[in-house]
C-alpha cells in the first residue's frame, strides 16, 4: 500500500510538472499577444503613421498587408518560437503573419511555417476572441509537439474589428523542468523504498518484541518472581517490558503481603480459642491449687519430723510455680488494657537493663547500650513495655549463660515527618543463634526451647507490642546471634503535646 502510494505521489508530481511548465509559458505568450494589441492602438488611435482607414478593414491590399506585418515584427522578431499575426473580421483570415510565410494560402500548408492544424486553430481562437469580446486559448497537440494558441479581440473605440493572435510551438518541455521532474520522482522512488525497508525492519523488530513479552507473560503464569529480559529491543517493547516486570513485582509484594495478613489472622484466631481455653482450664485449676497450698502449709506447720517440713517447703515451692503460670495463662487470655503515658523508651530500657545488671554479670554478659537523647517521648504502658524488654533481656542473657558475651541496645528515632516517625530499640546478643524453623514458630503460644519454660513470654510480648500499635520482629541464624527490633509508632498527637 505504501509502494502505491509513492507511485501516485510521483504520477501526481510529473502531472503538476507538466502543468505548471505550460501554465508559465502561456502566461508569457499572453503577455505577448497583449503587446501586439498595444502596437496595433498605438498605430491606429493615436496615429503615428498616415492612416486615413482601419488597417483590418483594408486588410485585403498589399500596403495593409505589409503595414500588418510591419507591427507584428516589431512585437515577435526579438522573441523567439512565437510567430504571431492579426486577425480580420472583415475578411475571416489570418493577416500580418509573422515570420512572414511564403503563401498565405490555407490550402497550401506546405507553403507556410504553420501547419494546416495549427494555422487552423489559431483563426478558430482569433475568432472566438472577436465574437466573445474577449481572450481565447488552446494547445494542441501534433505527435511529441505541443502548440500553446492565444488570442485577444481588438476594438477601434466603436466596435471589434479583429484580434490579435500568437502560436508558441514546444518540442518538448523545457529541459530543466523536466530534469527537476525526474530527480523528484527519482527522490519519491527512493523514499517510498527506504520507507517500505524501515516498515520491514521496524515490523521485524516488534515482532521479535511481542515474542519476548509473551513469552515473559507465559512464565509470570508460573513464576511471578521471572523477569522479561531487554536489551536491544526498541524503546516502545523496553517499556512494555518494564511494565510488566514492574506488575509481576507489584503482584508478587500483594501476595506475600495478603500471606502475611492471613498468617496473622489464623495466628490471632488460634490465640482467641487458645484464649478462652485458658481461661476455662486456669479457673478450674486455680481453685484445688489453694486448697492443695492450704493443707501443705498445715501439714508443715504441724509436722515434727524435719524430712516431712523439708518436703512440704519444696511441695508450697512447686505449688507456688503453678499459681505462677496460672497468672500468666489468665493474663493471656484477658484483653490488653493499657495504660498509656508519654514515657522516654531510652530511659525505660536503660532502668531494665539496670535491673539485670548482676545476672549478667554473673553469666559474663556485657550490656552496650547506645539511647538517643533527642527528649522523644512516645505514649506506651510502661508496665506492660517494661514486661516487654525484661523478656527480650532474659532470654539474650539465657542464649549466653554458658560462655558470656555482649548485649547490644540501641533506641532511635526513625521517619522525618510527624505522622511517620517511629522509635525503634534493637537488642542484639552474641549467643548461639536461633534456627529458622524455630524463628517461624517463636511467637506462637506455648512453643518454647527451654525445658522449664512455658511457651508464652514472647507470645504475650507480641501481643503487648501490637495493642501499642507497633511491630516486634526476630532475626537470628545458627551461631550468629540473635537481632530482636521493637518498633513502637509515634503520632502527631504525641509529637505536638511533646512541643507543647
Amino acid at each position: 500500500m505504501l509502494l502505491i502510494a509513492v507511485l501516485v505521489a510521483t504520477f501526481a508530481a510529473l502531472q503538476y510538472t507538466k502543468s505548471a511548465v505550460l501554465r508559465n509559458e502561456q502566461r508569457h505568450l499572453t503577455e505577448t499577444t497583449n503587446a501586439l494589441v498595444r502596437e496595433y492602438d498605438t498605430v491606429v488611435k493615436d496615429g503615428q503613421r498616415d492612416y486615413t482607414a482601419n488597417l483590418l478593414d483594408s486588410s485585403g491590399s498589399s500596403a495593409s498587408e505589409d503595414s500588418l506585418v510591419d507591427l507584428s515584427k516589431g512585437v515577435l522578431q526579438n522573441i523567439a518560437g512565437v510567430d504571431g499575426g492579426f486577425y480580420s473580421s472583415a475578411t475571416d483570415a489570418l493577416v500580418g503573419v509573422f515570420p512572414q510565410a511564403r503563401g498565405v494560402d490555407i490550402e497550401k500548408p506546405e507553403t507556410d511555417r504553420l501547419s494546416a492544424a495549427v494555422r487552423a486553430a489559431a483563426l478558430q481562437s482569433a475568432r472566438n476572441a472577436w465574437a466573445s469580446h474577449g481572450p481565447s486559448a488552446q494547445i494542441l497537440t501534433e505527435g511529441q509537439d505541443i502548440a500553446l494558441i492565444d488570442a485577444l479581440p481588438l476594438h477601434t473605440g466603436q466596435r471589434y474589428v479583429g484580434g490579435a493572435w500568437t502560436v508558441l510551438r514546444l518540442s518538448s518541455l523545457p529541459g530543466t523542468n523536466r530534469f527537476r521532474t525526474y530527480l523528484t520522482a527519482v527522490g519519491l522512488g527512493t523514499a517510498g523504498f527506504a520507507c517500505v525497508l524501515l516498515t520491514l525492519l521496524v515490523a521485524h523488530g516488534l515482532q521479535g518484541g511481542v515474542r519476548k513479552i509473551e513469552g515473559g507473560l507465559r512464565n509470570l503464569e508460573h513464576n511471578l518472581g521471572s523477569e522479561i529480559l531487554i536489551e536491544s529491543d526498541p524503546e516502545e517493547i523496553r517499556q512494555i517490558a518494564n511494565a510488566i516486570n514492574r506488575l509481576g513485582a507489584t503482584l508478587r509484594d500483594k501476595i506475600e503481603s495478603e500471606r502475611q495478613i492471613e498468617d496473622r489472622l489464623r495466628h490471632a484466631e488460634r490465640l482467641a480459642a487458645l484464649g478462652r481455653l485458658v481461661a476455662g482450664v486456669a479457673h478450674e485449676v486455680r481453685n484445688p491449687l489453694a486448697t492443695i497450698r492450704l493443707r501443705v502449709q498445715m501439714c508443715q506447720q504441724d509436722g515434727l519430723n524435719p524430712d516431712v517440713r523439708e518436703s512440704c517447703a519444696i511441695a508450697l515451692q512447686e505449688v507456688e510455680r503453678l499459681n505462677s503460670m496460672v497468672n500468666r495463662l489468665l493474663s493471656f487470655s484477658r484483653p490488653v488494657q493499657l495504660q498509656a503515658e508519654p514515657t522516654s523508651l531510652g530511659r525505660l530500657v536503660e532502668q531494665r537493663l539496670g535491673n539485670f545488671a548482676e545476672l549478667a554479670k554473673e553469666h559474663h554478659v556485657k550490656f552496650v547500650a547506645k539511647f538517643n537523647r533527642d527528649g522523644k517521648l512516645v505514649r506506651v504502658d510502661q508496665s506492660r513495655m517494661a514486661q516487654v524488654f525484661d523478656n527480650i533481656i532474659r532470654n539474650a542473657i539465657d542464649s549466653m549463660a554458658e560462655c558470656g558475651g555482649t548485649l547490644r541496645v540501641n533506641v532511635t528515632t526513625e521517619g522525618k515527618t510527624a505522622e511517620s516517625s517511629e522509635v525503634c530499640v534493637e537488642f542484639n546478643d552474641t549467643g548461639e543463634g536461633i534456627s529458622p524453623e524455630v524463628v517461624s514458630r517463636i511467637f506462637d503460644p506455648f512453643f518454647t526451647t527451654k525445658p522449664t519454660g512455658t511457651g508464652l513470654g514472647l507470645s504475650i510480648c507480641h501481643e503487648l507490642v501490637q495493642a501499642h500499635g507497633g511491630e516486634i520482629n526476630v532475626a537470628s541464624a545458627q551461631g550468629c546471634g540473635t537481632t530482636v527490633r521493637v518498633v513502637i509508632p509515634m503520632t502527631q498527637e504525641q509529637n505536638i503535646r511533646r512541643s507543647a
